[in-house]
């Protein structure tokens, strides 16, 4: 999974074709599996043909991933929020904020939904 997310920005259109096997890998896989599928789609992201589509699959990671890879993964996404994204990525997290055990990681979540409502502020 790692190798594939060290192409992605190099070979968008190979991981695009074989994006549903990672997707399905994630969901099947280990912590680290996950970590790789992610960072893949974050990357994606970064890439304006395909920052829609993979904005909506990692919108799906952050809503079903263990919790305690929740802020990892948030804080990851930041740079890839933008003004037509912000508000499900918010709320996204604000859904999971009450599923989070560790007090840690839940001040962690908080402070990426209010860095982006403070960038996205006025």
């Amino acid at each position: 999974m790692y190798a594939l997310e060290k192409i992605t920005l190099a070979n968008p259109g190979a991981i695009l074709s074989v994006l549903p096997k990672i997707i399905s890998a994630a969901g099947k896989g280990t912590v680290i599996t996950r970590d790789g599928a992610v960072a893949v789609l974050t990357k994606l992201c970064s890439i304006k043909p395909y920052k829609a589509m993979a904005f909506s699959l990692l919108n799906e990671q952050l809503l079903c991933c263990p919790t305690n890879q929740l802020p990892m993964y948030a804080e990851n996404a930041v740079p890839v929020i933008n003004e037509k994204n912000k508000s499900t990525f918010i709320k996204s997290l604000a859904a999971r904020l009450d599923e989070i055990e560790k007090e840690t990681k839940r001040k962690r979540v908080e402070k990426v939904i209010k860095k982006i409502q403070a960038a996205f502020a006025g």
